[in-house]
């Protein structure tokens, strides 16, 4: 028998409750999940016709490693409740290079369609040859740009939309990504 495997991708610009939502349901039906951060080198962001921010410097302040490091905590209190049983690794997913990416040929995607975005992913995995699975999209969408803008803000506010877990590192990284910004 093979491994049920299930890729979710983003960019986790943090990763947020509703990012760990998905993983709960996936967990349900895979062994195994894959997150795939996307943009994970910022000094390539590329511009896509579907979304008119996601290749931008203010939605992309967490590095590669800031954003592994967010999503571990994130995770670290679920995998102790055991709400997600799978095994989880995390990758960077260039969405530009498809053949460097590090999924096994039965990997389903998995992804939440809010808008068109989301809908050129699902059709770049189809083009692929990969299997895919959309999700149920909850009423109203959680946004990770308002979690930025109230970091940016330094209210509070966006803990409440964040793991408590990860509330200490996401704040510990973005502290590091502004004292970078500040003495370049």
């Amino acid at each position: 028998m093979t491994q049920r495997v299930a890729c979710f991708t983003g960019r986790f610009q943090p990763f947020h409750l509703q990012h760990l939502e998905v993983l709960s349901a996936l967990s349900h039906n895979f062994e195994r999940i894959i997150i795939g951060i996307t943009n994970p080198d910022l000094e390539n962001l590329q511009e896509h016709g579907a979304s008119s921010h996601r290749h931008t410097d203010s939605a992309n302040p967490f590095s590669y490693e800031s954003r592994v490091n967010i999503i571990k905590a994130s995770i670290a209190g679920l995998h102790r409740s055991e709400l997600i049983k799978a095994d989880i690794e995390i990758i960077p997913l260039d969405l530009t290079v498809p053949e460097s990416w590090s999924v096994p040929p039965e990997t389903v995607f998995a992804l939440r369609i809010f808008s068109p975005w989301e809908a050129s992913k699902l059709t770049l995995f189809t083009e692929q040859g990969f299997e895919t699975l959309a999700l149920p999209a909850p009423a109203s969408k959680l946004s990770a740009t308002d979690i930025r803008q109230s970091l940016v803000a330094n209210d509070a506010s966006w803990k409440l939309a964040v793991s408590p877990e990860a509330i200490t590192t996401i704040q510990r990284e973005w502290d590091s990504a502004n004292s970078m910004k500040a003495s370049a």
